[in-house]
């Protein structure tokens, strides 16, 4: 198995008096936070309350930004997994957690730059890296313990093609379909610990020549007589 942390990681919110539609489509986010370090950081949210002194709304989303370019290339990645820590501050959709959506992100540059505030609709809603349109979604879990998302071939497609992988983190019934909560009051959270930083976890098999050579692993061999691997389909007729 193959690892790599977030390089880069963050959230930012969004807050709205004037309806959820304001909330919502902010081009500019209240605030955002880079690399924190908390062991409970409140990272994904929607929230709504109405009262004598008018209506809010807040918004709060998460985004994380992998640098795999030591493996766009001569590999075959399977088995591709998001790993995080939640807390069990995690709550609001009842059950073993918060059920969340996975999509494409366009902010962090290439997983090197931190997130600002005029970062907070720069994601792709349309670019599903996960099962996001499942009957449940995908679940931030209401635990203590390390718990992972399963990431789709959309997802490994990024890799191999840019050889990033940055991925928004939005809250699912009504963040990411873009339906305004009538419940009041609603209050939807996700909790992270950042005592451990978001890694992918995959299995990345090495495309070619897959055999031993004079007892030297394949895993350690780029090249036979300067002829790459990935070109090498037998040696001496084998």
């Amino acid at each position: 198995m193959a690892t790599v942390n977030a390089s880069k990681y963050g959230y930012g919110y969004a807050a709205s008096e004037l309806g959820w539609m304001t909330a919502r489509g902010a081009s500019t986010a209240n605030a955002v936070t880079n690399q924190p370090s908390s062991s409970n950081t409140r990272i994904i949210k929607v929230f709504y309350e109405s009262g004598s002194k008018g209506n809010n709304w807040e918004i709060a989303r998460a985004w994380f930004a992998f640098d795999v370019t030591a493996y766009q290339t001569g590999y075959t990645i399977s088995d591709l997994k998001l790993y995080y820590l939640p807390t069990t501050s995690t709550s609001g959709h009842g059950g073993a957690g918060l059920k969340v959506a996975v999509v494409k992100s366009t902010a962090q540059g290439n997983a090197d730059t931190n997130l600002t505030t005029s970062d907070f609709n720069n994601f792709d809603d349309t670019v599903d890296y996960a099962d996001n349109d499942g009957s449940t979604g995908c679940t931030w879990r209401d635990l203590n313990t390390l718990s992972s998302i399963d990431l789709n071939s959309t997802a490994v497609s990024a890799i191999t093609s840019t050889g990033y992988l940055k991925m928004c983190i939005m809250e699912y019934l009504y963040d990411y379909p873009d339906t305004a909560p009538t419940t009041n009051p609603t209050s939807v959270d996700a909790y992270c610990n950042f005592g451990t930083v978001p890694y992918l976890s995959f299995t990345a098999t090495a495309i070619g020549y897959g055999n031993d050579v004079i007892g030297v692993s394949s895993s350690n061999i780029g090249s036979v007589n300067a002829v790459g691997t990935a070109d090498i389909s037998e040696i001496i007729g084998v």
